[in-house]
C-alpha cells in the first residue's frame, strides 16, 4: 500500500516523459472504446490558453505532427492527473504489481555456495558488512591493509574539512546549488551520496550548476548519463568526457557525481579541489568512505566539505546532545564538527547491519531450502538419469509462495521479537530437514550480534526484489490468453425456427420444445460465471436456441473465449425475445420477408428480426427499436397502428446480456439499476437513511426484499449480488476491463450512477 502511494506522489511530482505520453496517446488512439470521452476528461483538468485553443477535441489531435506532439500535447499534459493515473493504471501497475503463484529466490547465498567445486573469491574496499556475508564465506583482511579505515578517518578528520552546512526544509536543487555556488572557498565537485538532488536528471542539474558558475574561472561541467561521462560547455553542447577539450583542462570544469557515481568513478582531480558531500537519511560508513574517496588525494590536497537535509542536522543534532562529551562540555556549543557526522554515519551503520541481519537469515532459509531439494542427486555419479518427475519435484520443492493473501499478511498477531527469535519462528515453521551445520552457524552470529533489541514483525515478514523479465512475461501471457484450438460445431436448423414465421398457427409453447429453445441464461452453461448467472432469476419471456449455444465441439474446456456475442433477436408474436445464432437469422430473413409480402394488406407484423449491437460509445445507436431497420420494416400506412417496442424493464436486461456499458438517457439506467437491485449514490434522504441502517451494502446491492419493496426496487429478481457476474460478463463481451469513465463501470466499480445529459 505504501509502496502505491509512493508511486503515485512520485509520478506526480515528476511528471511524465515524452516516450510516456506517447505511449498514453498510441494507446488511447488504438485500443479505447471511446477515446474522446477520456480526452475530454483530462482537457477538463486545463486551464484555457492560447495552447489548448488548437488541441480542445479529441478530432484536433494529430499525433503524427511533431510540432503539435512536442509544443501543445505533451507540455500541456505532462504533468495532467488524469493522464498520469492513465499511464500508471495501463503500463505501470500491471507490470510492477503482477504476483506469480510461486517465486525462486536468489541471494549471495546461492552464488557462493560451499558446495562448489572450484573456490570462489572476491575482494571489498571495506570490511562494514562482513558480519552479513554468507556463513560459508570468510573475510581475510590483508594484514598491511587493516590500518586503512584509521588512515581514511585521519584524512577525513584533518581541519580543513571542518566546513558544514544544513540546507533548508525540502531544499530544492537549484537552492541547493545556489548557495554551493557562494560558498568560499570554492567548490568544483558534489559527491552526492545522500541522494538530495532529486528534482532533475543529472543533466539539467549539471547544466544548471554551470549557469550559476564564474564565467571567468569555469568552461565545463561533467556528468553522467547512464554509465557515460559527458561534459557540457557554455554554448550547451554535451560531447562525450573522453573526445571533449574538457579532458585536458579539469581545473576548468565542474563535476556533479550522482549517488550510484559516488562508486567506482575514478578522476585526476587537479590540486585544491574541494567537493561538497551530501547527507542523506540513513547513510552509512561504508557509502560515505566511497563516496570521500572519489577525492584521491584527500587530507593532502583534495578537501571536503559537508552539507546536511534539514531531517539528518536534526538527527546530527539529537545524537550530539545525547553523547557522553556533550554531557561534560554541558551546553555551550552546538556547533555540528566532523566527529558528531562520523558518531551519526556509525549510528546508522549500526542500525543498517541490524536490519540486515533479518534479511540475512531469511535468505539462509531460502538457501537452505534448495540444498534441501537437491539432496535426491548424487552429483558424483555422471550416469545418473535425470527423469521429468525428478526435475518436477526439485522445482517443487525450490519454489516458495509468493501470494500471500491479507489474512497471511495481517491476520496474525505481530509481536516484539529479537532477529534470532524470529529466525528461530521461521525455521521451525518451514524446517523439511534444512541444513543443522548452515541452521547453528547463523544462530549463533544471530545471538552474538543481534542484541536484545527488538522487531514488531510476524511469521512471514519479509523484503525482497523482485526481479521480472518483461519479455518472457509477455510472451507467456500471449500464451496463455491464446484460445485452445476448437472444432466449430456444424450450424442445425430446426424445422420449429421456421416454424416461428408462420402468423396464423397458434402460438408455440417454447418451454416444451427444450431441444430447440433454452433459458436465457443457458448461454452461460460451460463458462466460469453460469452459476453466478443465477438462473431462474430472469424474464420467462428471454429465451435462446439451442444453435445459439453451439459454438465449438468440446471436451470439458472452458467455453469463456467461445460465448457467442448476441447480435440477432426475433420478437415472437410481440411476446417473447429469442437470440438467434447467425446462421438461423440468415435463414428466416428471407423466410419473414416472404410472409410479408405474401400478407396483401402489408400489416405490421408481430414477428420481427432486429439486430441488437452492445452500446459500448456514448451516443452510439443499439439499431434495436429502429422501424427502418427491422425484418420485414415496421412501417405502415396508418399511422394509428402503433409498432411494438421493447419494454424498458426488458430492454435493460437484454443490455446486461450483451455488454453494454453507456446508456442513452436516466430512464434507462435507473431502470438498469432496477433491474440489477442496486440504490446507488448519489442518493435521496430517504436512501441515505436506510443506507445508514444497513439496508444497502457497500456496492449498492439490497437483498432483503421488504427493503426492496420499501426502494421501489421490487422488479430485481436476483436472489443475491449479481455485480460480480455483471463485471466478468461485460469485461467478456468486449473483451476488455470496463472504463469507469463508461456509465456500467461507475455503477459496477464505483456504486455511482453518472450523470445523463
Amino acid at each position: 500500500d505504501v509502496g502505491l502511494v509512493l508511486t503515485q506522489i512520485s509520478y506526480y511530482y515528476s511528471g511524465l516523459s515524452d516516450l510516456q505520453l506517447r505511449q498514453c496517446f498510441d494507446r488511447l488512439s488504438q485500443n479505447e472504446n471511446d477515446p474522446e470521452v477520456i480526452y475530454n476528461e483530462w482537457i477538463s483538468l486545463e486551464e484555457d490558453n492560447v495552447t489548448i485553443v488548437h488541441i480542445k477535441q479529441w478530432k484536433q489531435v494529430n499525433l503524427k505532427d511533431k510540432h503539435q506532439r512536442t509544443e501543445q500535447l505533451f507540455p500541456t499534459f505532462r504533468r495532467n492527473i488524469q493522464v498520469i493515473n492513465y499511464f500508471l493504471n495501463n503500463f505501470v501497475y500491471p507490470h510492477e504489481s503482477k504476483q506469480f503463484p510461486h517465486k525462486l529466490i536468489a541471494s549471495p547465498w546461492d552464488l557462493s555456495s560451499s558446495a562448489r567445486k572450484k573456490i570462489m573469491t572476491g575482494f571489498s574496499g571495506t570490511n562494514d558488512t562482513q558480519l552479513l556475508l554468507p556463513v560459508h564465506i570468510q573475510q581475510c583482511d590483508l594484514s598491511e591493509l587493516k590500518k586503512t579505515d584509521a588512515v581514511v578517518l585521519n584524512n577525513l578528520l584533518k581541519p580543513k574539512n571542518e566546513h558544514y552546512q544544513d540546507l533548508p526544509i525540502s531544499a530544492s536543487s537549484e537552492e541547493i546549488l545556489k548557495q554551493i555556488v557562494i560558498t568560499e572557498p570554492m567548490i568544483q565537485v558534489i559527491l552526492d551520496v545522500g541522494a538530495l538532488f532529486i528534482d532533475g536528471s543529472n543533466r539539467q542539474i549539471a547544466t544548471k550548476w554551470l549557469d550559476l558558475s564564474n564565467i571567468n574561472i569555469i568552461d565545463y561541467v561533467v556528468y553522467f548519463e547512464m554509465d557515460a561521462i559527458f561534459v557540457c560547455d557554455r554554448q550547451y553542447q554535451h560531447h562525450a568526457f573522453s573526445t571533449s577539450p574538457a579532458s585536458e583542462r579539469l581545473d576548468r570544469c565542474l563535476f556533479y557525481l550522482d549517488e550510484i557515481h559516488t562508486r567506482g568513478t575514478d578522476f585526476k582531480f587537479p590540486n585544491e579541489f574541494r567537493a561538497a558531500v551530501t547527507l542523506g537519511n540513513g547513510l552509512t560508513k561504508d557509502r560515505l568512505v566511497q563516496a570521500c574517496m572519489r577525492m584521491r588525494k584527500l587530507g593532502k590536497h583534495h578537501w571536503l566539505s559537508f552539507w546536511s537535509s534539514s531531517e539528518v542536522h536534526h538527527q546530527i543534532q539529537t545524537l550530539k546532545k545525547t553523547s557522553a562529551l556533550y554531557k561534560e562540555k554541558g551546553n555551550g556549543n552546538d556547533h555540528i564538527s566532523l566527529t558528531d557526522i562520523l558518531r551519526w554515519v556509525y549510528e546508522n551503520t549500526q542500525q543498517a547491519t541490524w536490519d540486515g541481519l533479518h534479511h540475512w537469515a531469511t535468505q539462509s532459509l531460502s538457501f537452505q531450502q534448495k540444498i534441501s531439494a537437491f539432496r535426491n542427486f548424487d552429483w558424483n555419479n555422471y550416469q545418473q538419469i535425470l527423469t521429468n518427475i525428478m526435475m518436477e519435484n526439485l522445482a517443487k520443492a525450490s519454489l516458495e509462495a509468493e501470494i500471500l493473501d491479507l489474512k497471511t499478511m495481517y491476520g496474525h498477531k505481530k509481536t516484539f521479537q529479537t532477529v534470532y527469535e524470529i529466525y528461530s519462528a521461521r525455521y521451525q515453521y518451514s524446517n523439511t530437514g534444512y541444513s543443522t551445520e548452515i541452521h547453528e552457524a547463523v544462530s549463533k552470529r544471530l545471538l552474538d550480534y543481534g542484541g536484545a533489541k527488538t522487531l514488531l514483525t510476524q511469521l512471514l515478514d519479509e523484503e525482497q526484489q523482485r526481479e521480472l523479465e518483461r519479455e518472457q512475461e509477455a510472451e507467456e501471457e500471449r500464451q496463455q490468453i491464446r484460445p485452445i484450438a476448437a472444432v466449430p460445431c456444424e450450424p442445425i436448423l430446426h424445422h420449429e425456427i421456421m416454424n416461428l414465421c408462420e402468423m396464423h398457427d397458434p402460438i408455440l409453447n417454447l418451454s416444451r420444445l427444450p431441444n430447440v429453445f433454452c433459458p436465457i441464461t443457458d448461454a452461460f452453461i460451460g463458462t466460469t460465471f453460469y452459476r453466478e448467472s443465477q438462473p431462474g432469476c430472469w424474464q420467462e419471456n428471454l429465451w435462446i436456441t439451442t444453435e445459439f449455444k453451439r459454438v465449438i465441439q468440446t471436451k470439458g474446456e472452458s467455453l469463456d473465449p467461445f460465448l457467442r456475442p448476441p447480435r440477432w433477436i426475433l420478437i415472437y408474436r410481440n411476446q417473447h425475445i429469442i437470440f438467434l445464432s447467425p446462421y438461423e437469422a440468415n435463414e428466416l430473413m428471407d423466410c419473414l420477408q416472404y410472409f410479408y409480402d405474401k400478407s396483401p394488406s402489408k400489416k405490421l407484423m408481430q414477428t420481427t428480426l432486429r439486430l441488437l449491437l452492445p452500446r459500448t460509445r456514448r451516443d452510439q445507436s443499439t439499431l434495436f427499436n429502429a422501424r427502418t431497420l427491422t425484418i420485414p420494416p415496421l412501417i405502415s400506412s396508418d399511422p394509428d397502428i402503433p409498432d411494438y417496442s421493447i419494454p424498458i424493464e426488458l430492454l435493460v436486461a437484454l443490455f446486461a446480456f450483451n455488454g453494454t456499458i453507456y446508456f442513452e438517457n436516466k430512464r434507462e439506467q435507473d431502470a438498469y439499476c432496477k433491474f440489477l437491485g442496486l440504490c446507488l449514490k448519489p442518493r435521496n434522504e430517504i436512501e441515505t437513511n436506510t443506507f445508514d441502517k444497513g439496508w444497502i451494502s457497500i456496492d449498492g446491492f439490497v437483498e432483503n426484499l421488504e427493503h426492496r419493496q420499501q426502494l421501489q426496487l421490487h422488479q430485481c429478481r436476483f436472489s443475491s449480488n449479481p455485480l460480480s457476474f455483471i463485471r466478468k460478463l461485460t469485461e467478456n463481451r468486449n473483451q476488455a476491463h470496463t472504463p469507469l469513465s463508461s456509465h456500467v463501470g461507475s455503477i459496477i466499480i464505483n456504486a455511482i450512477k453518472l450523470p445523463i445529459e
